[in-house]
Formats: structure tokens, sequence, C-alpha cells
């Protein structure tokens, strides 16, 4: 049976096209991502018991750590077809103890740090095998996850010191060994690497979803049991901002970003893909968790002010969120989204007038900067249009 999806080539794959609206993503990888669901609840829980500095950046770290292993089995499962029993089985192995660290994440770096270790080289460990494993029959690729390999498991291994060291020393240590791990696909390359880019576009969609999820689960929780009055207004507001994220991704970014990738050649679309989705996805699904946070004490105290740390969560977050969305389309196409960059500078500076405003009014100000961006979106990509229309009909 040939486990890898696709053969190497030097030319832009045609069938890597496929039509809109095609499911590409497996049951089986669908199962994996919904385990990261527990894991990004956890993170926003994390956030909200310490909602001081040094929460919110355990929190970034203890993220990206779930990200990166994650990202691994994004590109493993992209290359290497599941359908076998131990690629299979493998995956199935991996989101077990992927579970287990997401139990620990509230308490990662304290009570709970052997646990989230121990899980977290199991994952990474079990992805080197099966992409070793996977692989097997195209030497090219092989030899390129091999060189990336080393770090991929001396990096989780090292983190088996987190626990002898004295407590304040654990985050610094954990971000030193999370950036020289995530580090090793930049030094090492990864032009060996196919990339389907409809499958891989959709299974960073599908996360994104997953991350607007859980502050939809948030919006619930901070309501309550028996909502009303302002609170059922702060809930509305919270939902549209929820959508007006999902526009913001999803009306054009996503769909342009797939088309790029499956324009491009291939050692080209496997650095896009690694560039654009492994690092930058990282900076929008962080906004979107610091938003989850800001909503959950949006809805829970409507009437009075967010506090410094409710209104970093809530304008941050969606700040964070419009930023990544520059670095995306900048990294993607090499052009600059004025609508992101006016809309994350103008979330940004909320934080400093939420004290004067209650966090009702904040959340409107953030729907009315959400919208303006996304009608200034289309605005440019209705002019792009004619433009490209105008020259076709010249021609």
């Amino acid at each position: 049976m040939q486990l890898l999806r696709r053969s190497p080539s030097t030319t832009v794959d045609a069938e890597a096209r496929v039509a809109a609206g095609e499911e590409r993503a497996t049951p089986v990888e669908l199962l994996f991502d919904l385990v990261f669901v527990f894991a990004i609840t956890q993170v926003s829980h994390l956030v909200s018991a310490d909602p001081t500095a040094e929460g919110f950046a355990r929190a970034g770290v203890v993220l990206a750590t779930v990200w990166y292993a994650w990202i691994c089995f994004a590109w493993l499962t992209n290359n290497v077809g599941v359908d076998d029993g131990v690629v299979r089985g493998g995956v199935l192995a991996a989101a077990g103890a992927s579970f287990l660290a997401a139990l620990a994440v509230p308490h990662a770096l304290d009570s709970e740090v052997l646990l989230f270790v121990a899980a977290y080289f199991v994952v990474r460990v079990l992805h080197v095998v099966l992409y070793a494993y996977g692989t097997r029959d195209a030497p090219a690729v092989r030899r390129n996850v091999l060189a990336i390999a080393p770090m991929f498991v001396l990096g989780p291994a090292a983190l088996f010191a987190l626990p002898w060291l004295p407590v304040e020393w654990r985050l610094p240590y954990l971000l030193v060994a999370l950036a020289l791990d995530v580090s090793s696909p930049f030094v090492s390359g990864v032009a060996e690497l196919p990339v389907r880019p409809a499958h891989f576009a959709e299974r960073f969609a599908l996360f994104v979803i997953i991350t607007l999820g859980e502050s939809i689960v948030s919006i619930g929780i901070g309501a309550g049991a028996h909502p009303h009055g302002a609170v059922l207004i702060a809930v509305a507001l919270a939902f549209v901002l929820a959508v007006l994220l999902w526009w913001a991704y999803f009306d054009v970014v996503s769909t342009a970003a797939e088309r790029r990738l499956g324009r491009a050649a291939f050692a080209e679309r496997a650095i896009l893909a690694r560039d654009a989705y492994t690092y930058i996805h990282y900076v929008i699904v962080a906004g979107i968790v610091g938003f989850a946070v800001g909503c959950k004490k949006l809805v829970g105290d409507p009437t009075n002010h967010l506090g410094t740390a409710g209104a970093v969560a809530l304008c941050g977050g969606v700040a964070i969120y419009l930023l990544g969305h520059a670095l995306f389309r900048l990294r993607m196409t090499l052009t600059i989204g004025r609508h992101h960059l006016v809309g994350a500078a103008a979330s940004a500076g909320l934080i400093f007038v939420s004290p004067l405003l209650p966090a009702l009014a904040v959340a409107g100000l953030l729907m009315v900067i959400l919208a303006a961006a996304a009608a200034w979106e289309r605005l440019e990509h209705a002019d792009h249009r004619h433009q490209a229309e105008a020259v076709a009909d010249t021609d």
C-alpha cells in the first residue's frame, strides 16, 4: 500500500485543486482535532485563573506548545494516508496522549508538570515514528523528515528537566526549549515535503473553527444559567463579534490563501505552508483564545468596566487576531492588508479607553471596528475583481 499521499514534483499539481466545498479531512483527523477543543478550553481556563501579565505569558507559551503538537500531525496526515492500520492506530494513540496533556494544561508548569511533559513527549515521538514509517517509500521526503527529527525528539525530551527546576524558572525554560524545537523546520528546511493545498488549508480552517467554537462556549458559560437584561445584550454582542471574527477568516482570507498555495510550485508550496500556516496561524489562534477569555468577562458583568485583564483579553485578542491576518496576507500575497492593520490598532486602542466605558460599550465599539474592517475588505476585493474584469475585456 502506498502511504504517501502524493509524490514530489517540480510543477504545480493540477489534481491538488479540488472543487470548493468538497470534504477532504478524514474522520480520523477530525477526531484528532476534536481533542484539541478541550486543550484550547484548558488554556483559556489557565488565563482566567491567573489574569496577570505572567498568567497571559504562561498561557501563550503553553498554547504554543499544544499548537505545535497539533501542527506536527497536520503535516503528517497531509503527507501520509491514515487508511493504513499502523498510521491510524498511531494517530489515535497520539490523540489519547494529547488528551492527557490537555488535562494537565491548567497546571502544566506546577503540580501537573510531569504528566504534561510525559504525555507531550509521547505525542511528539509518535509523530516522528509515524512520519518515518509512512514515508519509507519516498526517499527524498524521508530524508527531509529525518533531518528535522532530531530536534523533534530532543526538544520535547529536554522538557523532562522541568519538574526538577524551581517553579519560577520553568516558564523561561519552556519558552527557550520550544523556540529551539519550533525553529527546526526553518533551519533544516521543508523543501522536500509534499503539501496537498486543499487538504492542508482545510485542516487549518477547521482548527480556526474549533477555537471560535471554544469562544462561543465561553460566552455561554459566562452568561450563567438564567441570563436576562444586560446579560442577554452582552451575549448578543459577543456572538456577533464571534461571527465577525469568523467572517474575517472565511469570507476572503482562507479561500485566497488556498488558491495561492495551489498555484505555488512544489518547494515554494512547502515553504509557504511552513511560514503562513505553521507559524503565523499561531497568532490568529492566540487572538481567538484571548477573545474567548474576554467574552467570558464581558457577559459575566456587562454593565461594569472590563478591568485591565478583561480589556487586554477582549480588545487585545481581537487586535492580535487581525494582526495575524495582516501577517498571513503579507506572507501569502506580499500585499498589505490595511484594513487589518487599522482594525488591529483601533482594537488595541480600546484597551486604554475601556476604564472609561462599561463592558457593553467596549463590545459595541469592537463590533463597529470589525464590521468596518470587513466592509473595507469587501470593497477592496470588489475593486480587484472589477480591475481584473476590465483587463480581461481589453484583451
